[in-house]
């Protein structure tokens, strides 16, 4: 337990949560040759949103550079010319099609969790990627949803697992039906493992004037987006701040540690 809180507490100094007071940027804005600050958000219409605001109080805008992590993570690996081609959802639901027709006409290819149905590729979509959302396919998530499953009441427990099953099969089928990136999430996986394998050094290259990183417009925060943001902060100097929404960010200020608690960031179970 107390490696565990290590991991995080090492990363506490560049690690600032807020709830609320997205708009403090707005103390920060001025005018720059280049850009000093990353604001980081998933959603455009919140990029668009804090733009907007910035007009509204007459600030300029120059100091900030406003993207999402996938395009974030396609510069670093652009500059380590790692492929950043990834198939989009038509594309994997037409793979997964495929490999729920090799289910039923030969040996299993694809765990079916009960009452799902070999010829709804959308709901095994669903399942795959909101197993994607909670453990990033690491290897100590995945190890921790097995283990949490066994300790549930039937049926539960093994509905639990066949759903992580599923994922993981549908996952390994996809990754060998295609030599591009299953998701864009996975840009985020693969930008994690650059910066980890760098030491950080692809980060200074790509973001050579960059000192704060600031993550806004988060509901919750997703295995992803915590595995990349842990990625940087273990690797760079500079400051991130993550602003959580009045809502959820009490809840989600305690459950941070957590998110944090596991070794090489962007590590996965199929490699």
């Amino acid at each position: 337990m107390q490696q565990e809180s290590t991991r995080y507490e090492s990363l506490s100094e560049q690690l600032t949560l807020h709830v609320g007071d997205e708009m403090q940027l707005l103390e920060r804005a001025g005018h720059a040759q280049q850009p000093n600050e990353i604001i980081l958000a998933p959603v455009e219409l919140h990029r668009r949103n804090i733009q907007r605001r910035l007009r509204e109080a007459a600030k300029p805008k120059e100091s900030f550079l406003f993207d999402d992590a996938v395009g974030v993570s396609r510069r670093i690996l652009n500059a380590t010319d790692v492929p950043t081609a990834a198939i989009d959802r038509i594309d994997r639901l037409s793979l997964i099609r495929g490999l729920l027709d090799e289910t039923v006409s030969s040996s299993p290819t694809i765990t079916l969790p009960a009452g799902v149905s070999s010829h709804d590729p959308q709901h095994i979509e669903q399942i795959r990627t909101e197993v994607e959302t909670i453990t990033n396919f690491h290897p100590e998530r995945i190890t921790a949803w097995a283990a949490t499953a066994d300790e549930l009441p039937e049926p539960i427990d093994l509905d639990t697992a066949e759903w992580l099953e599923t994922a993981l099969d549908v996952e390994r089928g996809l990754r060998s039906q295609t030599e591009k990136a299953i998701s864009d999430i996975e840009l985020t996986r693969r930008a994690a493992r650059e910066l980890t394998a760098t030491n950080g050094v692809v980060w200074t290259g790509t973001f050579e004037n960059i000192e704060r990183l600031s993550l806004f417009g988060l509901s919750s925060i997703s295995a992803p987006y915590a595995d990349f943001i842990h990625s940087i902060a273990a690797t760079t100097s500079i400051d991130v701040h993550i602003y959580l929404r009045r809502a959820t960010g009490d809840y989600l200020s305690e459950r941070v540690h957590s998110l944090f608690d596991v070794s090489g960031p962007g590590t996965v179970v199929f490699e």
